[in-house]
Parts: structure tokens; sequence; C-alpha cells
């Protein structure tokens, strides 16, 4: 988080003083621009901002209230992750902490009667009313102004003129600057793109950059996926003949490798789809998935009652969504699709395991060997690759669990099934290599599934691992994970 105050002395000023508050994660290059452009208006020895003027061992607190009672006007910038930004260490929104540096700016300002501006951000809607804390409760009560990245200069002009009426002619001069084409072709240089969504976790707006999905990520539905970027590239698909355990249940299904080309940035699920988001799918369409296979400890037995809400052991909405088959997994891609209007589905099994691997060539995305305090298996066993027995959990865990892999993908190792657009084929023999889902010849009735689950032994967590199960069935460890394109 910054403010800024811009204080009526100097010749360029106006009288009145402004005080900008935003979020680093959330809106800071918006903040940037917009700081830049009143200095323009103002002059430099008018801005400052507040963090880098705090005194170490000041009390910020104190500080913070001070230039708010100074100021005359303060804007609440407002971005997609305002609202929702977490601390890193608790876990915990910000907005909650009484000591949350953006809730005792607005706070401040909205208790002494100062004129509170929301500056909305690239559609940004106002927040809820119900999601705010108490103090800041009014703030939705305020008119709130629209900055937009495509029309930024003519709206913070805009935004000047009606704060100081006398100001039309400076805020005119303000306008028309770089920043905009600054920063997108910034940004670009850095090899980030744009992506339009609702929700972001990304302290560069709406600019990401591919691969970086340890720490930035999006939302496009509020109870949808959070969606990572990983990049365009090439990589080996398949296990090399020295892998421990490759092809343990048939030859030929991690054969021959071949090299497979991603030639566009493409968004993957930061985990795979979980109950609770695929509850707000059937609570949304009335979609019916009952009945399902569930482990007993030695085999498989239908249970007609058996289904995603009662798959054989308890499950919260952070745990993945199991009992559910390959046409499930499609209806919910299509609904996805329809209340988001982006292009959803399932991913490619190349696309899922170039996401996996994630850049690494080893059985696994941390090389190996595996243990089960890395994954959720069958703890019994040992990987011939290395490793040693541990936990047997019986069950899935949250979808979350576990270290992301470089590209910020949870859980491609373990935990469910993951069904991917393909159809079976027992090789790679006639495969694409573009990354396309390979959907001529081979078995139809069957399609490929990926990543192992909580009931399997290690070497079938491998990245080249490959299984299948038939299209309408339902077991408590298959799941699914999204794809979008871009």
């Amino acid at each position: 988080m910054h403010g800024c105050i811009f204080d009526g002395d100097g010749a360029h000023s106006m009288s009145t003083k402004v005080f900008i508050s935003y979020r680093r994660d959330d809106s800071k290059y918006q903040a940037r621009m917009i700081y830049h452009a009143f200095e323009r208006v103002l002059g430099r020895e008018s801005v400052f901002m507040d963090i880098d003027s705090i005194p170490p061992g000041a009390n910020f607190r104190n500080i913070l209230k001070e230039w708010v009672d100074r100021c005359e006007v303060l804007l609440a910038l407002i971005g997609p992750g305002w609202i929702d930004a977490t601390d890193a260490k608790t876990g915990r929104r910000r907005l909650d902490s009484p000591s949350d540096f953006v809730r005792i700016e607005i706070g401040e300002a909205l208790a002494r009667g100062i004129r509170v501006v929301p500056v909305l951000l690239d559609g940004t809607p106002m927040p809820d009313a119900g999601l705010l804390p108490g103090d800041l409760k009014e703030l939705v009560d305020r008119q709130a102004e629209f900055v937009e990245y495509r029309t930024f200069d003519a709206d913070v002009a805009r935004l000047i003129k009606k704060l100081r009426p006398d100001a039309a002619s400076a805020a005119g001069a303000a306008a028309g600057g770089p920043a905009p084409q600054a920063l997108e072709q910034g940004m670009r240089a850095e090899g980030r793109i744009p992506i339009d969504a609702a929700i972001v976790h990304n302290p560069d707006g709406k600019w990401f950059k591919p691969g970086a999905g340890k720490a930035e990520w999006f939302k496009d539905h509020e109870h949808g996926p959070e969606m990572v970027v990983v990049p365009a590239g090439s990589f080996t698909m398949g296990s090399p003949e020295g892998e421990p355990e490759r092809e343990s249940w048939q030859k030929g299904t991690e054969s021959p490798q071949r090299r497979v080309t991603m030639a566009q940035a493409f968004a993957v699920g930061r985990h795979a789809v979980t109950r609770g988001q695929f509850a707000a799918f059937v609570d949304n369409t009335g979609h019916k998935a009952e009945g399902a296979n569930i482990w007993k400890g030695d085999k498989y037995e239908h249970d007609p009652k058996g289904s995603w809400r009662a798959p054989g052991f308890v499950q919260d909405d952070t745990h993945p969504v199991v009992c559910v088959n390959w046409e499930d997994a499609k209806a919910y891609a299509a609904w996805l699709e329809q209340v988001t209007g982006r292009p959803y589905r399932l991913l490619s099994e190349a696309e899922w395991e170039y996401g996996c691997r994630a850049g690494t060539t080893r059985p696994f995305w941390w090389g190996s060997p595996i243990t089960p305090a890395q994954a959720n298996y069958d703890g019994n066993y040992v990987y011939k690759g290395g490793g040693s027995k541990g936990e047997y959990r019986k069950a899935t865990v949250p979808a979350g669990s576990f270290a992301p892999n470089p590209w910020g993908l949870h859980q491609v190792h373990g935990n469910a099934w993951e069904w991917c657009e393909d159809v079976w084929h027992d090789s790679y023999v006639g495969a694409p290599s573009d990354g396309s889902p390979w959907l001529q010849g081979g078995d139809a009735s069957r399609r490929v599934l990926r990543g192992g689950s909580w009931i399997v032994t290690p070497q079938n967590l491998r990245s080249a691992f490959r299984n299948r199960n038939f299209s309408g069935d339902r077991v408590n460890n298959d799941g699914f994970r999204v794809g979008r394109t871009l």
C-alpha cells in the first residue's frame, strides 16, 4: 500500500490537498500513473509517498492519521484484488486487520468527514457493504469515479477537473502523457500478457507473466477455479527408457518420446476443480452426477448412492471433487464457458504433461525420489527410483496441499486422477505434436486420466504415467482440472 499527499503550495498547485490510498499488490502501476498525472499539475515538491516518508521506528498509525487529517480529498483506488487481498504470513484478509494501512487511511477519512472518492479501476465493481469491515461500510455510499486503462488520460483529466474545476487547463496538460503506452511497452518487454478477469491476484494488475503462477493467478467467476498462465514452449513428452517403473502396467503407453510444441501461452487451473466449485455448478444447473464406484480397500464396488457428495470419505469444499466422470467434467467446463464468456475446456493430454513438468524432465517435477510428505498416494509402497514408505491417508486432502510446481500448479502428482480431453490410444504413435487433443482413432469409449491418486502406488504418479477409464464411469479417485485458451 502507498498513499500520496498533494499539498496545494507552489505556483502550479491547486489548493485542494489529495491523499491517494491504494494497495501495492492490487494497483501499484495505476497508482503510479495517477501519481505522475497529478505531479505534472502540482509540481514534484508537492507530491510524496507515505511509506517512503515514514521514518524508521515511527508510529505509522499516528502518521497516517495525521496525513489523512491534512487532506481535503482521499482517493481510494480499488482494483480487482483490493477486497480479497490477503496477508502472506497469516493468510487472513488484510481488510479484516485493524493494522491494515488501507483500512486505517479510508477509515480515518470517513470518520473525520473528509471527502472520500472511490476510484474503480478497469471495470472493478463497487465492493458489497457486507464484505467491508464496519468502519469502511460507508464507502459504498460515496459517488465513485472510474479510471480505465484504455482511456486513462481522459479519465484522470476528468478526475482532476472534478476535484477542482479551476484546474481544467492543468488537467488537460497532465493528460496525453505517455504513461499508458510506456506501461504497456514495459510489461510486454518483461514478457507479460494482458488478461481481463473478474478477480486478479497479481501486483501487476492485468499483466501476467507466463510461468509466474506461484505469485500470480486470476478468476473469471466468483465460484470458479483460480487460473495460472503457463508459457508457450516445447518439451519432450513421454518417459525415457531408463526411467524406473516406466510403462509398468502396459508396454508402449509412454512411448515413443516425441517433441511437442505449445505455440501460445494458455491458462491452467491452479488446483484441480474443488468440491465447492463443482457444487456452484450443480446448484446453478441442476446437473445430476450420482452413482459411483467406491474403493473398498482391495476392490471397487458400485454404490448407487455414491457421488461427489458422498465419495466414501470425509471431504470439505477445498478438496478436489471426485466421483465425476468425463462427461461431468465436460459439462462443468461448458457451464464455466457460458457464465464467464471465456473459452474454458478440459486440457489435452499433452497440455497436462507440459503443465505438470513445468520445464523439468525427471519422474516428478521435483526430481526423484518421492515420499508421502510430497504427495498423496498409498504410502505403503516405495518407488524404485528412490523414496521411503510413509502415511497412507486413504482419502483426498485439500487441493492446495503440498508445494506447487515451478509454474504454480498444485497436486499434479497424486490426490485425484484428472480427466483429459483425449481419446485413449495405447501408444504415442501418430500423436499430434502441437499440443492439441488426440481425438482420431483409438478407443473412443475411454478417455485419458493423468496424475495418479490417493489410492495408487508411487510409480503411477510420474509425470509421464498414463491411465484411462470409460468416459461414463464415476470413481472416487477421479477428478479433473480445467484449461482456458488465452
